[in-house]
């Protein structure tokens, strides 16, 4: 089957038709750019903002409890990183930002947790080993 485009306004329909169908795709790309933007931007603002060295005692401390807490508290962006965005863009990067800084500071308090764990059993071995070596 071949198709003969003679008349302008044939040509003006094709392309009209060509355009519309087009159009979504470049919606998607420039939404997808932009859930890119603010997942980028907010994992590196949660790096920067989370205190690390403050979760790691707090697992090293608290044990299994430093670490609950480091699960269970839910992280928010400082709201001034927001202002003048699309709703899209904030619903993005809160998302991203809640969801980064809620793994590095449950991380941070895991290896606290490790960390004070492998101490204690250090300390209750050699308080061990110093009273049997006493009791002789």
């Amino acid at each position: 089957m071949k198709i003969e485009l003679r008349n302008p306004l044939q040509i003006l329909a094709l392309l009209m038709a060509m355009l519309t169908f087009s159009m979504p795709f470049v919606t998607f790309a420039q939404q997808n750019s932009l859930q890119m933007e603010a997942i980028v931007a907010a994992e590196r603002d949660a790096q920067n903002d989370v205190n690390k060295g403050l979760w790691f005692l707090g697992g090293c401390l608290g044990g299994i409890v430093g670490v609950i807490v480091a699960y269970a508290v839910e992280p928010a962006p400082p709201a001034t990183r927001l202002l003048g965005k699309s709703p899209e863009y904030v619903a993005f990067y809160t998302q991203a930002y809640a969801e980064k800084a809620k793994s590095l500071q449950a991380n941070s308090a895991l290896g606290g947790c490790v960390v004070g764990g492998i101490a204690t059993v250090i300390y209750i071995a050699a308080a061990i080993a110093a009273y049997s070596e006493s009791t002789y």
